[in-house]
């Protein structure tokens, strides 16, 4: 088990409660709600890295049906029961975003701090999948920190705005860039995938 999965679990083991968990936020991010409202209907979303539920919970009650994906296995009672309390369907996955396999396409793709804790190696893996997966035309939403962890040993290797919007064009398009979440170095983007008559 790396650094990485350690400090995650043990940080969901010793939470009694969502409150007690740094990264939990109960507001979906900014451009989350832009891009539901920006979408031509309600199909299929993917919250990759998907902790507490809250993200895959909103979009759920929005009627997407959504698939909510987490590393570790630790986090997913909390959104299943949110789920349950919202009285919504959500199909949570114990997995490894990068060994994923799923047919399905996605309207969708939400990840709001899976991405950052990727080497060079596995952010290209991660990009491939996500291309598969995105419909033509949907959506892609990134929380993203600006920064690297100051331990340098868990948590977020970050990149800047220049880095991503290359990294993930020219196959996606950055819609909208916000460069802060609640004074924290949270970059939030909003992608779309080009349709193949755009890149005809």
């Amino acid at each position: 088990m790396s650094n990485f999965e350690f400090y995650y679990r043990l940080t969901y083991r010793r939470a009694k409660d969502e409150a007690r968990i740094d990264w939990h936020r109960e507001e979906p991010p900014l451009l989350l709600k832009e891009a539901v409202e920006a979408g031509e209907k309600h199909g299929r979303a993917l919250d990759i890295g998907c902790g507490t539920g809250v993200n895959s919970v909103f979009m759920a009650q929005l009627g997407f049906s959504v698939t909510a994906v987490d590393f570790i296995p630790e986090a997913l009672p909390f959104g299943i029961r949110r789920a349950e309390k919202a009285g919504v369907k959500v199909d949570f996955v114990a997995a490894d975003i990068t060994k994923y396999e799923t047919a399905d396409k996605f309207d969708l793709i939400l990840d709001a701090g899976c991405f950052h804790g990727f080497n060079e190696r596995y952010r290209i893996l991660y990009r491939d999948k996500l291309l598969g997966w995105l419909s033509e035309e949907g959506q892609y939403v990134l929380i993203h920190f600006s920064r690297a962890h100051a331990l340098g040993i868990v948590g977020p290797r970050g990149r800047k705005r220049k880095e991503i919007e290359e990294f993930f064009g020219p196959q996606l398009k950055l819609e909208n860039f916000l460069p802060e979440t609640g004074g924290k170095p949270l970059c939030q983007y909003r992608f779309r995938k080009l349709s193949l008559l755009a890149k005809a």
